[in-house]
């Protein structure tokens, strides 16, 4: 617990993969209403709920993996939180027309597969 049996090497990682999602939180949070309405134009039931339920997971999971308290269910969190943004906002296999805004959506896409490898190596340590 707290890194204890962790190498610097090792806590940096978790210091930088827990920064991405505390930093997507803080950031996106003062515009919880347009996420919401995001949300809500997608289908996604409860849009307000759901997205809080993402900000939690997101909170949680990387405040669990920064400081190496029960890290391996916090990366658990953000591995199911990054799995959902794939599919409910980085879809771009819908993204029919527009190609800049297609590889956008595939390029984050990619960058969020990579992130949860990051992730797998939390949960396997």
């Amino acid at each position: 617990m707290f890194h204890a049996d962790h190498t610097a090497l090792q806590i940096l990682a978790h210091a930088m993969i827990a920064f991405l999602f505390l930093y997507r939180c803080f950031t996106a949070l003062p515009r919880f209403k347009e996420h919401s309405g995001r949300l809500a134009k997608r289908g996604v039931p409860l849009a307000k709920l759901s997205l809080a339920g993402g900000f939690a997971m997101m909170l949680i999971g990387g405040t669990a993996v920064l400081i190496d308290y029960q890290a391996q269910i916090g990366a658990g969190f953000l591995i199911a939180f990054t799995i959902l943004a794939n599919v409910l906002y980085h879809d771009f296999w819908n993204k029919k027309g527009d190609w800049a805004e297609r590889n956008r959506a595939l390029y984050t896409f990619c960058n969020n597969v990579a992130v949860m490898g990051g992730l797998l190596m939390v949960v396997t340590h």
